[in-house]
């Protein structure tokens, strides 16, 4: 739980993927506690959708009660004559989002079908104060959102409601196999460089990043997509939650550092 708290407490969203055809994974009850107590945006993607499996809404219900939160329909599928998933359809805004995030306007088809989700949606949103979009970055409200994992849409969306990352040139040291190996999430807004500190409950103490999973580029950092985990040696080993922030921010680095 240690561990888990640091980690909520340095990340800049929640996401929690629903299998459509599976349901949910109630372990994850606990994680989402601590990212709505240390006031994350946090999303639910209903994914593997089909004409036998769940719909968006049925599945935030089933959310909602696992979740002990309200959690409200954001986006919902786009179908083709074959019903596959090709695009989402923002609930607050109308609009059609596409894999490759070209938008089209609202329909009044559409508009017509969700009106009861865009309610709800709008008035969450005003009893927080804010419009809907802000009130998802900012973590006043949760939401359930469609994903596809074969066409991609949906992602476009999620991407567009990110919040800015807030702790840019730090990484977070997750668990792994190895005890002697660290994994940490790197990106490009998010890869540390050695010399590091390790920070956890308020202490640093000095780290060595000897090697990062013998990945060798000219610039590690725009080489993994966000997101990516890499491997990083690293003495001592830091303690799993822990930060990784780089000693010196003007240091020149090389990948072999990295």
């Amino acid at each position: 739980m240690t561990a888990a708290q640091a980690v909520c407490a340095a990340v800049d969203a929640g996401v929690h993927l629903f299998n459509a055809g599976q349901g949910m994974d109630g372990r994850f009850w606990e994680i989402w506690q601590l990212l709505a107590e240390a006031g994350k945006p946090r999303f639910l993607l209903i994914h593997d959708l089909g004409p036998a499996t769940l719909d968006v809404n049925e599945a935030a219900a089933i959310a909602s009660r696992v979740l002990e939160e309200d959690v409200l329909t954001a986006s919902l599928p786009l179908l083709d004559d074959d019903e596959q998933v090709i695009g989402v359809l923002d609930v607050a805004t109308g609009e059609q989002v596409f894999p490759d995030g070209t938008l089209q306007g609202p329909r009044d088809d559409f508009s017509e079908a969700v009106e009861a989700e865009t309610n709800t949606l709008y008035e969450a949103a005003d009893a927080v104060g804010v419009g809907p979009e802000e009130a998802i970055r900012d973590g006043s409200l949760s939401v359930a959102a469609t994903l596809d994992t074969v066409s991609a849409a949906g992602v476009a969306w999620l991407v567009s409601h990110l919040p800015s990352r807030s702790t840019p040139i730090a990484t977070t040291v997750l668990p792994g196999d190895d005890p002697q190996v660290v994994l940490v999430a790197a990106g490009p807004q998010g890869c540390s460089v050695g010399p590091a500190l390790a920070v956890i409950g308020g202490r640093s103490q000095p780290v060595n990043v000897v090697s990062m999973a013998d990945l060798f580029a000219t610039d590690l950092p725009t080489a993994l997509p966000p997101g990516a985990v890499a491997a990083a040696r690293c003495t001592p080993v830091p303690q799993v939650g822990s930060w990784l922030v780089s000693a010196s921010l003007h240091a020149p680095t090389r990948a072999a550092d990295q």
